[in-house]
């Protein structure tokens, strides 16, 4: 082999360790950041786990509160009713001694002084002293009786009072914790799709596969039905069921069961966030103002004002818009 065959060959050779080396940089800082975006990964899926064991806390803290603030609603109209009750037999018993003045008035008498004045002996008289005396009696007991049962029943109204602005208190607190979970859970499910995607982003290139990222976009214009169209940020498929009963809902208002307006659903607040206005598919447009225990993840449940119209709903897979 001559000089300028060996030099060629020697050219070569380092020519490919050149490129070699040039090739296998990329893989290692490849390699490098996947490991890095995984871990990071990790993290945020430990977070999400997290604030979402705390949003179902919160949710049960909210449904046990809504049932406190419907005991206590209820109680308070009991109890307001007993109040009117008892004013009622209190106007009732003004009215009999109103009643029993004019009759005197009428026949010209001075009351319990003629009664005795008329006795026609001491035992007469005796006997007479003693009824008016048991009539007095029986009257200034029961004025009594009714103050104290006025008095009680005033003081129990302010005690269910007290109760109920505590729970509202409450109320507003829970919404307040809830609302600040879901924007976190929202912010780090945002990060963990972008860790997603990076990773698979890096995993095609690590494996010199080619990758483009694709998306989906949810918007659109709704015109299904109804009278004019409204924009929608998200479509969702979900699972709907149906509960009935005049009651508070997890946000403070009554149940509402409205066609030509707004009705009342109950929603995951992960999914659909407190106070989203939405159209179901086969139901109308509505309000998420509500919570329940087993509403969890794509699921929603509607509400209807009675048991046989809920019946007659089911159990159904519907599209949910989210208004804009």
């Amino acid at each position: 082999m001559n000089k300028k065959a060996l030099s060629v060959i020697m050219m070569l050779v380092l020519i490919i360790m050149t490129n070699s080396t040039t090739l296998a940089a990329p893989s290692t800082s490849t390699s490098d950041e996947l490991k890095q975006v995984q871990e990071n990964k990790k993290a945020l899926e430990t977070k999400v786990n997290d604030i979402n064991k705390q949003i179902d806390d919160v949710m049960k803290k909210i449904d046990s509160n809504k049932k406190d603030m419907n005991k206590a609603a209820q109680e308070i109209k009991d109890t307001q009713a007993k109040l009117d009750e008892v004013e009622k037999n209190s106007k009732a018993q003004d009215d009999l001694f109103k009643k029993r003045v004019r009759a005197m008035y009428v026949n010209n008498s001075d009351g319990y002084l003629d009664v005795i004045l008329s006795s026609n002996n001491l035992s007469d008289f005796i006997s007479k002293m003693d009824m008016i005396s048991k009539v007095m009696d029986f009257d200034r007991n029961l004025i009594n009786k009714l103050k104290e049962q006025k008095q009680t029943i005033t003081n129990q109204k302010k005690v269910l009072d007290d109760k109920n602005a505590k729970l509202q208190q409450l109320k507003a607190s829970n919404e307040t914790a809830l609302a600040s979970l879901s924007k976190d859970i929202k912010e780090q499910k945002q990060l963990l799709s972008q860790a997603t995607e990076k990773e698979k982003q890096l995993v095609a290139a690590q494996t010199v596969q080619a990758s483009t990222a694709s998306s989906v976009s949810q918007s659109g214009t709704l015109s299904r039905g109804m009278s004019k169209s409204v924009s929608y940020s998200q479509a969702l498929t979900m699972t709907a069921t149906a509960y009935s009963g005049d009651a508070i809902t997890a946000s403070g208002t009554a149940t509402a069961r409205n066609s030509g307006g707004y009705s009342t659903i109950a929603v995951d607040p992960r999914v659909i966030p407190l106070g989203s206005r939405v159209y179901v598919e086969g139901y109308g447009y509505a309000v998420a103002e509500d919570t329940g225990g087993a509403i969890k993840g794509n699921r929603i449940d509607l509400f209807f004002p009675t048991e046989g119209e809920c019946e007659s709903w089911g159990v159904r897979s519907v599209k949910v818009y989210v208004l804009n």
